[in-house]
């Protein structure tokens, strides 16, 4: 049966939009089709349709959606990383590495009717620039609140026990790689979730199955996680095991999620923090469980109680500020693609789409001849 995966390739960080893009697709893919187009002018419908032709051949497909739109996709990979449809519009600008030998672009503005945009010149540049400044807002937003997560790592920092912090991160680190062989593989990164019009929305279910093991952690910031993550990063990347590193989608330079394919281990992060985990796995035992705030000095922690909960407050309520921000951008964008869907020709653009997914469903068959001969 064919595979369905969710992922986000981009998000809405507290370093404004931060791209996984590169690590969409292998570098040996076979074809990559980048689209290019204006808002309202049919890339994610696009992608859906081909994703929906190509698994009801059988092929797994994998749906990276977009963090400034929920129902929005930011690109497609089919079979085993064999075809990439994606968008290659701002703020994720794409263009080929390989022109015409790998990377077709494909501008879906070929089917739209310019002189009826061009009617509407002076509502489009409003627009376009509304959604830039609430992306902007959103994005100021979200810094602030790093520097509230900054100050509640210091107290837990403080409280910590590093000798024991670092013998259970040894520990943890060897019983979650033991048996793995290195094969020059490449870590992949993406965002198994992200902040969204819609709020906080995770796809990791689709990522993780229940014949996983999971060694699951937990902590506050500064007590210890983000350590154990960076050297299981950094122990895959040096013995060049098959990794799937998800970073978190506030704080890109922190690690939620690492998957291991080759022993199907999850080393996952459950603190609930910004995604609760755990709450999305129903039913799903852990193999092995850590909790690093039992490896703190509690009486530092009770003493700095008042300052920890105000940190907190003022994360939680600047998350709730951005998502508003970016419901607003999600709200003008809407609008500005109400001027272009009008003027599509969107029976000649299907056309195309059909012709072209039977071009490269041919491409996957001869391939695939070509390996089992």
């Amino acid at each position: 049966m064919a595979k369905i995966r969710n992922f986000y390739p981009g998000g809405n960080t507290c370093y404004g939009f931060y791209s996984f893009y590169d690590y969409m697709a292998s570098p040996e893919v076979e074809r990559k089709i980048i689209l290019k187009g204006g808002p309202g002018v049919g890339k994610s419908s696009f992608m859906k349709k081909m994703g929906e032709d190509f698994l009801s051949q059988g092929y797994d497909i994998e749906y990276h959606w977009c963090s400034s739109d929920n129902e929005s996709l930011d690109g497609i990979v089919i079979g085993k990383q064999q075809v990439c449809i994606l968008d290659g519009t701002a703020p994720h600008v794409v263009d080929p590495r390989y022109p015409g030998a790998v990377d077709e672009i494909i501008n879906l503005g070929n089917y739209w009717q310019q002189k009826l945009l061009q009617k509407n010149r002076s509502e489009i540049i409003e627009l376009t620039s509304k959604v830039s400044i609430c992306f902007e807002r959103a994005y100021m937003r979200l810094r602030e609140n790093k520097i509230a997560v900054s100050e509640w790592e210091s107290y837990y920092r403080e409280a910590r026990d590093e000798d024991a912090v670092n013998r259970n991160i040894l520990a943890l680190t060897g019983d979650f790689l033991s048996g793995l062989t290195g094969g020059k593989q490449k870590i992949r990164h993406l965002f198994s979730a992200a902040i969204t019009p819609g709020g906080l929305v995770s796809k990791i279910d689709s990522l993780i199955e229940s014949d996983y093991s999971l060694f699951a952690v937990q902590g506050n910031p500064g007590s210890g996680v983000k350590e154990l993550f960076d050297y299981v990063e950094q122990t895959v990347n040096l013995t060049e095991v098959q990794a799937e590193v998800y970073h978190n989608p506030f704080d890109p330079e922190n690690i939620d999620i690492i998957i291991l394919p080759q022993s199907k281990s999850v080393l996952i992060d459950i603190s609930g923090h910004l995604f609760n985990y755990a709450a999305l796995l129903p039913g799903i035992k852990y193999r092995r469980f850590l909790d690093f705030d039992q490896l703190l000095n509690k009486l530092i922690i009770d003493t700095y109680e008042k300052n920890i909960a105000s940190a907190r407050k003022r994360f939680e309520t600047g998350i709730k500020d951005a998502v508003n921000f970016i419901r607003q951008a999600k709200a003008h964008h809407d609008q500005l693609e109400s001027y272009y869907i009008p003027t599509m020709n969107f029976d000649a653009m299907e056309a195309m789409r059909q012709n072209l997914s039977k071009q490269l469903l041919q491409i996957l068959k001869d391939r695939g001849n070509e390996c089992d001969s």
